[in-house]
């Protein structure tokens, strides 16, 4: 049986190393897609698809709320599909997507365009002449072991093409192997709560074996850890990564103790942000400007009630959701003017209607507490 292990998510319903079987992660996938697509909302999250053995697979980012896939299975179809490889590699890969297929909740199988097993083989067929895998065959070369780990790993398509072309052993192969059975087996601890033991794995791998996602998973531990130096180390002693995963985090305090040690205009701008002091945060200068703090600047100057500057800010990026949120603000404030030239126009009436003059003033609330909390 395969499963799912989110490692790093933007949305709290996917809680990192919690392992999930594929019809769980199905399910929560994609009631979280339709939620973000009608509250127009998008994020991301990295995971890794296990094997039997808590072996890695696959290694992949979800894009959610994007409507480029109903849920984690269909997001590994429609990339797979997209890959072009040899006779052997496209046997794997669709050995691979049909043990995923199976696990699939029927109700959640994709039937409007998306990639369809039967027709990427009929279409390979077309297109190489050779036969059908028998099904012991194709179960045989995804149980292959070495080779099939490193072929189905997203991350290891090109290396190990690159791999072959280099003649590299069995024996080089197995060695990437076990080092992925090592680093299975650190998110595992992870996973158990015991961070030291995680910690005390990943320190005795060589960094240069990482990849992305796993110094991430390490440097997100070690901040855990409130062990900054060493994460700092661990990106190449550029302290401005650790300062963005730990503002991404929201752990205002955890960003105060990295400010303290590591201070930065980046660090002052974000922690200005977590802490709402709009005006210092816009008084910053030297910033990095990023998709993300561009976001942040944008709604910054909506609590200062400046739209005209959010406005501005938001135009260096494209976030439907920001955009959205600056409209809501406008015709909220539209709202509340309105209510506000209401109340004032019954006060002015020699017969006043009280019940009428109560029903506008908490309407005005309502409007106000909504602006104040968007």
């Amino acid at each position: 049986m395969l499963s799912v292990m989110f490692i790093k998510s933007e949305t709290k319903e996917l809680k990192p190393f919690q392992k999930l079987s594929i019809p769980e992660a199905c399910e929560i996938t994609e009631t979280l897609e339709t939620q973000y697509q009608r509250t127009r909302k998008k994020a991301h999250a990295d995971f890794f698809i296990l094997d039997e053995e808590d072996q890695e697979v696959y290694a992949g980012t979800l894009s959610i709320g994007s409507g480029l896939a109903h849920h984690v299975v269909d997001h590994i179809k429609k990339k797979l599909s997209s890959l072009k490889m040899d006779d052997i590699q496209e046997a794997r890969k669709r050995s691979f997507l049909e043990q995923l297929e199976k696990e699939v909740p029927a109700h959640l199988k994709t039937t409007d365009g998306s990639f369809s097993l039967e027709e990427e083989t009929e279409n390979h067929m077309q297109k190489t002449q050779t036969p059908v895998l028998s099904t012991r065959n194709r179960r045989l070369i995804y149980s292959g072991g070495v080779l099939s780990l490193l072929i189905l790993s997203a991350t290891c398509f090109s290396t190990v093409a690159t791999s072959q072309d280099r003649a590299e052993t069995i024996q080089d192969l197995q060695k990437q192997v076990k080092l992925e059975q090592k680093i299975t087996g650190t998110y595992e601890k992870a996973l158990l709560g015991d961070s030291e033991g995680a910690l005390k794995r990943l320190s005795s791998i060589d960094e240069q074996s990482l990849t992305k996602e796993q110094k991430n998973v390490y440097m997100s531990l070690l901040i855990d850890q409130k062990k900054y130096k060493e994460a700092v180390k661990l990106q190449g002693n550029h302290p401005e990564a650790v300062e963005s995963m730990i503002s991404k985090k929201g752990d205002v305090h955890a960003l105060k103790e990295f400010q303290q040690t590591f201070p930065s205009p980046n660090g002052a701008f974000d922690l200005a942000y977590h802490e709402q002091r709009w005006e210092d945060m816009m008084s910053q200068s030297g910033v990095e400007m990023s998709d993300r703090r561009y976001e942040m600047k944008a709604y910054g100057y909506l609590k200062l009630d400046k739209v005209k500057e959010a406005k501005e800010a938001a135009a260096h990026i494209q976030s439907q959701d920001l955009n959205q949120k600056i409209e809501t603000y406008e015709k909220t404030k539209k709202d509340i003017e309105e209510t506000k030239k209401q109340v004032e126009e019954e006060n002015k009436k020699d017969k006043k209607d009280e019940n009428k003059i109560k029903s506008l003033t908490d309407q005005q609330k309502k409007q106000e507490e909504a602006l104040k909390n968007l």
